[in-house]
């Protein structure tokens, strides 16, 4: 496991985990940490694909630790992206991997859906529908964490009976996705964090993917590093979620070309556990 240590004064010593499992050993006088867990977020889908839902986001402050102890450390890898150029079959991308430090356990990011997929999957925030027919986003919060460790992605509003589809957007720590209309869906915003001294924003939902006739943007993905999704050009790709934010990945677009345009989803950035030692 890479770990990374910075002094940002006499007394406070932050602690940043950026990949793999482990352990950590509570050094000697030390009996309280601030922590921030975020969970692995979800891959998009490919071809009108559902952006990836973010990872769970959890911080807290005072957490009670003992000098001698060994904790349990993992992060969360991002799901994959799917890569699927065929519209025909399903093209959903894959959940996330959550993040733990001792008792705290963000989960993974919902995966987001596409063309005959179902709805996108739950997770820390959930994953967008993708394609059309009115395919739901993944709930958030799954599991139900207090206070709330993510929001749902969005809805894919295109009907059935058009030659068209837009993803929605996955969910972020700070809002949920937008549903996917005439164009791509943003994703959901992430939430921002001081721990580690300025301000950085973590957990942002992927953009969902556009497919249409018509010329038409993939959307924006959320801050904190969410993954923008492909326009309606041909095998338009959507960009994976930034690593180390837990930020979903953005969703395929594709152009009208056949079973063959359908763009790449983006997959979800990794997670990060930071502890902050008074």
């Amino acid at each position: 496991m890479f770990r990374k240590l910075a002094a940002s004064s006499s007394t406070t010593v932050i602690v940043s985990f950026t990949s793999g499992s482990g352990t950590w050993l509570c050094p000697t006088g030390v009996s309280t940490v601030d922590y921030l867990v975020v969970g692995g977020a979800g891959g998009a889908g490919a071809g009108a694909g559902g952006g990836g839902g973010a990872g769970g986001f959890r911080t807290g402050t005072g957490l009670a630790v003992s000098a001698g102890t060994s904790y349990t450390v993992t992060i969360g890898a991002g799901g994959a992206g799917n890569t699927s150029i065929d519209t025909g079959t399903p093209n959903p991308g894959t959940v996330g991997s959550s993040s733990i430090f001792s008792t705290i356990t963000s989960a993974g990011g919902g995966f987001g859906s596409a063309f005959f997929s179902g709805n996108g999957g739950a997770g820390g925030s959930g994953g967008g529908g993708g394609g059309r027919n009115n395919q739901l986003g993944g709930s958030g919060n799954t599991p139900s964490t207090s206070p709330s460790q993510g929001s749902s992605g969005g809805i894919s509003l295109v009907p059935n009976t058009v030659a068209t589809g837009a993803g929605g957007g996955g969910g972020g720590a700070g809002g949920v996705g937008s549903a996917g209309t005439s164009g791509g869906a943003a994703g959901g915003a992430g939430t921002a964090s001081s721990i580690s001294g300025g301000s950085v924003t973590y957990a942002g939902g992927g953009g969902g993917g556009q497919w249409d006739t018509t010329p038409g943007p993939g959307g924006t993905g959320g801050s904190g590093g969410g993954g923008n999704g492909g326009t309606n050009s041909f095998q338009s790709a959507g960009t994976s979620g930034t690593a180390n934010r837990g930020s979903g990945g953005g969703g395929g677009g594709g152009g009208a070309s056949g079973a063959t345009g359908a763009g790449a989803g983006g997959s979800g950035g990794s997670g990060v556990v930071i502890l902050k030692i008074n």
